[in-house]
């Protein structure tokens, strides 16, 4: 669905550079080619300038939502900034965390999410022979996006030989609990394919608060690990903007998220749970519903909410964290 629905955004942006291209060949009298790349030149740079707008309100109100009492009355203990060494931004770092992040969701929305190749499936790593190798992993992508989404954290696992699956979860704004069998049976391919004994989960966004719930359904016993980066754990107060039953159970304080927190077999997967998070996250309002009270959280400071899955922190901390169990096990055409 998303795939389709930002294509259907480039029928407007070509109709609009037509318009543009003939206002200004036949009206102003530009020559054709001149038309032609203002006519391009001023579509990008309002769609540009459009996700610039977006996304300074996103940072804004990150910074300020917290002081609503509706937000702060509901706040957990866990989610104090104290001894975090809460991260305060110069001006120009904030410029640039605009900037990366207004580039970062401006190619996704343009021409990964529609246009990326085979973006779904399996992966499987080159050296397969290796005694030791880490473990496969599965990647789950986050709110209105698919799985294109991790066209640059596969391509640095595939540097580091380590076998992926991605897969896009549907429908795009179907509820949450509607996610998990997909989840389990994505495991199941990895496993067959891979013939490890366990997967390691990379989630992004709603894609982490859908593995917890997995894991209330199907247990976490073939997880050995699962990294969220900038997941609403607890709710985001930006919920109220979007569509579909998934945004509304990602609200914060909602009554899914609380059931969610209380199940017995959420707060054992969250030992198994690090939460990349950053503190100037301009979708998960306020950012510290990021943290998990049972987990591990790590603060990725100056990043917006797309940017912060390719930054350079969020890619060492992974591989770290992918070398951290490499083990020998039988690939899958060689067990009994």
């Amino acid at each position: 669905m998303i795939r389709h629905l930002n294509r259907l955004y480039w029928i407007g942006y070509i109709s609009v550079m037509f318009g543009l291209y003939w206002l200004l060949h036949h009206w102003f009298g530009a020559r054709s080619d001149n038309a032609a790349v203002a006519a391009i030149c001023l579509v990008v740079g309002v769609l540009f300038s459009a996700h610039v707008g977006f996304n300074i309100s996103g940072f804004a109100l990150s910074y300020s939502v917290r002081q609503i009492p509706q937000v702060r009355d509901k706040g957990l203990h866990f989610h104090s900034t104290e001894g975090e060494g809460f991260h305060r931004l110069s001006l120009a770092r904030w410029v640039k965390a605009v900037l990366v992040e207004s580039i970062a969701s401006l190619k996704l929305i343009t021409l990964l999410q529609p246009w990326a190749p085979n973006p779904d499936g399996i992966q499987l790593a080159g050296k397969t022979w290796r005694k030791k190798k880490p473990l496969p992993v599965l990647l789950v992508h986050g709110y209105l996006c698919n799985s294109a989404v991790w066209a640059g954290t596969r391509a640095l696992l595939d540097r580091a030989e380590v076998s992926t699956h991605a897969i896009t979860l549907e429908p795009a704004i179907g509820s949450i609990r509607s996610y998990s069998e997909a989840i389990h049976e994505a495991i199941d391919e990895l496993l067959v394919a891979t013939g490890a004994p366990q997967v390691k989960i990379i989630a992004h966004s709603m894609g982490g608060v859908a593995v917890r719930y997995h894991a209330t359904e199907y247990g976490h016993h073939r997880i050995a690990g699962m990294i969220t980066i900038g997941s609403p754990h607890y709710g985001t107060a930006l919920s109220t903007l979007g569509i579909g039953k998934n945004v509304k159970q990602m609200a914060w304080g909602s009554f899914f998220l609380k059931t969610l927190r209380e199940h017995p077999t959420d707060r054992e997967f969250q030992q198994k749970i690090w939460s990349l998070w950053s503190p100037q996250d301009n979708i998960v309002c306020p950012p510290v519903s990021s943290k998990l009270e049972f987990g591990k959280n790590t603060a990725v400071p100056g990043c917006g909410h797309v940017a912060l899955l390719n930054d350079s922190t969020t890619e060492d901390l992974i591989l770290n964290w992918l070398a951290e169990d490499a083990q020998a096990y039988p690939l899958a055409e060689n067990r009994a």
